[in-house]
C-alpha cells in the first residue's frame, strides 16, 4: 500500500470521527423533542404551581399567564399525542423565568387555526 493513500485514509477517517463526535454533543446538550419544549432548568426542589392542558380543537395561537408569590424557575410545554400530529410552539411573551409572573403563548407547529393534539402545560416554582 502507497504511503499516500494510508495518509488519506487516515485523514478521512478523522474528519469522519470528528463530525460523528461532535454530532453526538450537540444532541446531548439541547432537547431535540418538537413534542416538549423547556424553559428552566429542572430541578428536585421544585415544586408543581401551574398545571394546565389545552386541549385539541381549541384555538391556536392561546396565552397562559400564571402569577405566584413565589418565583417560576422551569416550565415545561408538552404534545400529549406527538408523532402523527407534531410538536407545539411556546415562547415566553410576558415576565420571564426566575420572576413571579410568566406569559407563554402556544401556537401549533403547523401553523393551523385549532391545535391538533392536547397541550400539558406545567411551571415549577422554588419551594
Amino acid at each position: 500500500m502507497h504511503p499516500t493513500y494510508r495518509l488519506s485514509a487516515f485523514c478521512l477517517t478523522v474528519i469522519l470521527c470528528s463530525l460523528a463526535a461532535r454530532g453526538t454533543v450537540g444532541s446531548l446538550q439541547t432537547n431535540t423533542n418538537p413534542a416538549v419544549k423547556e424553559f428552566g432548568v429542572a430541578d428536585a426542589k421544585l415544586v408543581l404551581c401551574f398545571d394546565k392542558t389545552v386541549y385539541a380543537l381549541s384555538r391556536s395561537p392561546t396565552s397562559l399567564a400564571h402569577i405566584t408569590d413565589k418565583n417560576i424557575n422551569y416550565v415545561k410545554v408538552e404534545t400529549l399525542k406527538p408523532g402523527y400530529y407534531g410538536g407545539v410552539n411556546a415562547e415566553i411573551t410576558g415576565g420571564a423565568i426566575k420572576k413571579p409572573n410568566i406569559v407563554i403563548t402556544l401556537t401549533e407547529g403547523g401553523r393551523r387555526n385549532i391545535f391538533k393534539s392536547n397541550v400539558r402545560v406545567q411551571m415549577y416554582c422554588e419551594a
